[in-house]
């Protein structure tokens, strides 16, 4: 399967060899490649699919670890962050790997069109191997970028037959959170969606827990067993990202940025970005 798809996207990837990461024909079908192998870095994952094609890669989320080798992929029902860092790239053996961002409304309509299962509570990521009917759904959406003049007829109906067999995988319950029936399930999803889209505010943990129906102590354990950060660690990664995003965008001072984004303390803002960044704001711009 894995040969299959690299001789789909060989050409792809030749025609391109400096980038990290390009939009294919086929709609939110991205492919990763390196010629070198990177440092941790810090980012946030989407609602997607990735699987690696060649080389490896290692995530971290929390306190979850995630090996990815050629052949085997990985999901995520929501917005995560997490710390990246591709393994075992070369000129002569680039690093390869393709992300394919969810249609939300139609993975939702798939699931809810599919024979009700028990919920459960499961970790907003999974890993699997790209192998048997999600590997072959995958190959024939990710083989239309060798065929760009097929996408209009043919992305639509082999993006739902994917979704529909990753729904009756090993990760199928963590991609069922997307549109999980479960009250609990969707009051934590829901307060993670709220911490990323708030990061620059204060944040009450009881105040959260009331808003999901939980005790603190429920609402801290049941929030790090399907993210894998407690809440406040949670905030905090979402927001260094933006700080990093503000930096980069070269519009505001580092102190500027450290209250922009909820800091107040410029010196504990630079800890902590160094912390997780491995470099502080002043010596991270230039990298």
């Amino acid at each position: 399967m894995t040969r299959r798809l690299l001789d789909d996207l060989t050409p792809f990837v030749a025609a391109r060899p400096r980038t990290v990461g390009v939009a294919t024909p086929v709609p939110r079908l991205t492919v990763w490649s390196t010629t070198a192998p990177t440092e941790p870095t810090p980012a946030a994952f989407k609602p997607m699919l990735y699987a690696v094609l060649q080389g490896s890669r290692v995530l971290f989320m929390g306190g979850n670890r995630f090996e990815l080798t050629a052949g085997t992929c990985t999901a995520s029902s929501f917005g995560l962050p997490y710390v990246d860092q591709l393994l075992n790239a070369s000129p002569s053996v680039p690093y390869i790997g393709v992300g394919l961002d969810f249609d939300i409304a139609k993975l939702t309509r798939i699931m809810l069109d599919m024979p009700k299962r028990e919920d459960r509570w499961v970790c907003a990521a999974a890993a699997g191997d790209l192998g048997g009917q999600v590997g072959e759904a995958f190959a024939r959406l990710v083989g239309l970028v060798a065929t760009p003049d097929d996408v209009d007829m043919l992305a639509a109906p082999y993006e739902t037959e994917l979704y529909y067999r990753l729904l009756q995988s090993s990760m199928g319950d963590t991609l069922r959170q997307i549109g999980q029936r479960n009250a609990r399930v969707r009051h934590i999803k829901a307060a993670a969606d709220w911490l990323a889209a708030h990061n620059r505010e204060s944040v009450v943990i009881s105040d959260l827990a009331a808003s999901a129906g939980m005790s603190v102590t429920s609402f801290h354990r049941h929030f790090k067993a399907i993210t894998g950060y407690s809440p406040l660690a949670f905030q905090r990664h979402m927001r260094l990202l933006e700080a990093r995003k503000l930096l980069v965008a070269g519009s505001a001072t580092v102190s500027r940025v450290a209250f922009d984004v909820g800091y107040a303390s410029a010196s504990q803002f630079s800890r902590e970005y160094k912390s997780m960044f491995g470099a502080s704001p002043v010596e991270d711009l230039p990298r």
